[in-house]
């Protein structure tokens, strides 16, 4: 008797041990970067719905006074949207915060044009390149003392930058003998006025920001590096690391909007005029 209770406990214990590693094998499998890939995409599916970060960034992204947004990153992802029959919630975000939002689930992909950059890689996924921008600085119409971007790190010179963007990343990088000076938030203007107000000597940001500033500016302050953008980089989407599926559907209709005229469509209507990678060797030989 005491021989079939022993039996029946070790096979109880057997059958107990057994199914812990099951579930703990299932929850690795599940969580798995794989898995998780696969899941968002088939979420997105089956919910019909997908969450899209952005920051109003004109052309790319612009928001009326309504609050309606448009550009020529809404059209592209309104499109994608309209032909898979999915509703889109747009969720607002920051040059800082965009890779957060993505890696907590706030929203499944970030149209935020975003510099592709090395650090940046390891923190998301990068859509292949929607288009090539380069930076630029804003220096005050009487400051003739930079003329390289080398030249601006010097002791005392106060770099207005905004948190989280390229030229701050660039800052980071390169920057030694300089004060960096940060501003939260998706608005460069608030760096690019820093200059303007004497709290900043050079305020770096993307070459269309700095050329639309100083448009409206044009007696305070010039774009440096107008004639020649510094650090020419491919601007693109991101999504959250792991999710594979996804990457590959948007990479996918990128390239079907790319091949049938779509995006330069876009482009020309909002009043873009980017680099697209059939430009790169002519800006580059233009400009060296």
């Amino acid at each position: 008797m005491s021989n079939s209770k022993n039996r029946l406990r070790l096979l109880t214990f057997g059958i107990a041990f057994i199914t812990i590693i099951l579930l703990s094998l299932a929850s690795c499998t599940i969580n798995s970067p794989q898995a998780v890939g696969k899941f968002t995409l088939q979420q997105i599916s089956t919910t019909s719905k997908l969450k899209v970060g952005y920051l109003v960034f004109p052309p790319t992204i612009t928001k009326s006074s309504s609050g309606e947004l448009g550009g020529h990153h809404v059209e592209a992802i309104k499109e994608i949207a309209r032909l898979n029959n999915w509703k889109l919630e747009f969720i607002e975000t920051d040059w800082a915060g965009f890779a957060a939002g993505l890696n907590s689930r706030r929203f499944d992909v970030s149209i935020v044009p975003t510099f592709v950059t090395v650090p940046r890689a390891l923190s998301v996924y990068f859509t292949r390149p929607l288009f090539f921008a380069g930076n630029s600085a804003i220096v005050r119409t009487n400051d003739n003392r930079f003329t390289s971007i080398e030249s601006i790190d010097q002791p005392g010179v106060v770099v207005a930058v905004t948190q989280g963007e390229a030229g701050d990343e660039y800052a980071r990088a390169n920057f030694k003998k300089v004060k960096v000076t940060r501003y939260s938030g998706g608005d460069q203007s608030l760096a690019f006025q820093a200059v303007i107000s004497g709290r900043a000597d050079v305020a770096l940001g993307d070459a269309y920001a700095t050329s639309q500033f100083v448009k409206a500016h044009a007696t305070q302050v010039k774009d440096l590096f107008a004639q020649s953008p510094y650090n020419l980089t491919p601007v693109s989407w991101a999504v959250r690391r792991g999710d594979d599926e996804l990457l590959n559907f948007l990479n996918n209709s990128l390239n079907a909007f790319d091949y049938q005229g779509y995006l330069l469509n876009w482009e020309r209507k909002a009043g873009a005029n980017w680099l697209h990678p059939k430009k790169i060797w002519e800006f580059t030989n233009n400009t060296n």
